[in-house]
C-alpha cells in the first residue's frame, strides 16, 4: 500500500474552514478538500484517508509564560521568522487561527498523537510552509512572490501543483509534501523536548541565505500592496482569498495578515 500523508491549512474561527490535500508516495495528489467546517467532517475524511502522517500549519502547543517556543527560536536564529506563538491567556483576535489548529491536534490525538520529534509514523506534526519551501529551495526568495515561488518547490518536488486552487491549498500540499519526505527518513526538527516542528531536509544550516534579488521585506513594499484599490473600489484581502475586508482602514481578513508576511514577523494589517 503506498503511503499516504494529508497536509491542513487552518481556519476555522475566520470563516473559510479548513484545506486538505492528501497526497501519495508518488507525488500524486489523492484528495484537496477546501473549506471544511467542522472538526467532526474533518476526523471523517481522515479515517477515511488513513494516512501514516498528518502534518497542519498551526502551532502545536502554546508557549509557556514569559517564553518564546524552542522551534520557533531555533527558526528564527536560522534566518526564518515567524509569529510568536503567545501563552494561552495571553492570546488575542489575532491568535484566532492558532486556536484553530490547536483545536486539530486536540481533535485527531485519540488517532494521530502530537508529534515530539523522531519517526512521524502515525502521528500529528507542526509545519510551517514557509520554512518548509525554504528547507527544500535551500534559500529564503522573494516573499512578495511566496505563493508561486511554493508553488514551484511543490513542482520540483513531483506534485501536480496546477491542481490546487488558491494559497491555503498550496501550503496544504507543503505540509503533505513535508510529511511524505518525513516518512521516507528525509526529514528533521527543531524544538526540544514535546515542542517539535518539523522540516522537509536532514540537515539544517546554522543560516539561510537570501536570494540576491530578494530585498528584506521591510524595506520594501510588498506586490500586493501595490495595487491598492481606488476611490469607490471594493478592496479585496490582500492575501489573495478574495475576501473583501471588514473595517474602513483593514485591509486583511481577521488573521489573515499571517500569510502575507510571517518571514518578517512585521504585520501589515491596518495600513493607510
Amino acid at each position: 500500500m503506498l503511503k499516504t500523508a494529508i497536509g491542513i491549512d487552518v481556519g476555522l474561527l475566520d470563516g473559510k474552514g479548513l484545506d486538505l490535500v492528501a497526497l501519495d508516495a508518488s507525488r500524486q495528489i489523492l484528495s484537496r478538500v477546501r473549506h471544511i467546517r467542522s472538526l467532526d467532517q474533518l476526523r471523517f475524511m481522515v479515517e477515511a484517508l488513513s494516512p501514516e502522517v498528518v502534518c497542519v500549519d498551526s502551532p502545536s502547543q502554546w508557549a509557556e509564560p514569559g517564553a518564546r517556543r524552542p522551534a520557533e527560536l531555533d527558526l528564527g536564529r536560522r534566518g526564518i521568522h515567524l509569529y510568536a506563538t503567545p501563552f494561552e491567556d495571553r492570546a488575542g483576535p489575532f491568535h484566532r487561527w492558532m486556536h484553530d489548529g490547536i483545536s486539530v491536534y486536540i481533535a485527531l490525538a485519540p488517532l494521530y498523537p502530537r508529534y515530539t520529534g523522531g519517526g512521524v509514523r502515525g502521528t500529528t506534526a507542526e509545519y510551517f510552509p514557509h520554512a518548509s519551501a525554504v528547507a527544500l529551495a535551500g534559500r529564503i526568495g522573494d516573499f512578495a512572490d511566496k505563493v508561486q515561488s511554493r508553488r514551484q518547490v511543490l513542482a520540483e518536488h513531483g506534485v501536480d501543483e496546477s491542481e490546487l486552487i488558491g494559497p491555503d491549498q498550496v501550503d496544504a500540499a507543503l505540509g503533505a509534501l513535508t510529511g511524505l519526505i518525513a516518512l521516507e527518513g528525509q526529514h528533521s526538527w527543531v524544538g526540544e523536548g514535546n515542542d517539535a516542528m518539523l522540516l522537509p531536509v536532514r540537515e539544517l544550516p546554522e543560516k539561510f541565505q537570501r536570494d540576491n534579488a530578494a530585498l528584506p521585506a521591510m524595506n520594501r513594499e510588498p506586490a500586493a500592496l501595490a495595487s491598492l484599490p481606488g476611490p469607490g473600489e471594493r478592496p479585496t484581502c490582500l492575501c489573495g482569498c478574495g475576501r473583501t475586508p471588514v473595517g474602513r482602514r483593514s485591509r486583511f481578513m481577521p488573521g489573515h495578515d499571517h500569510r502575507v508576511n510571517p518571514a518578517t514577523g512585521r504585520r501589515w494589517n491596518g495600513l493607510p
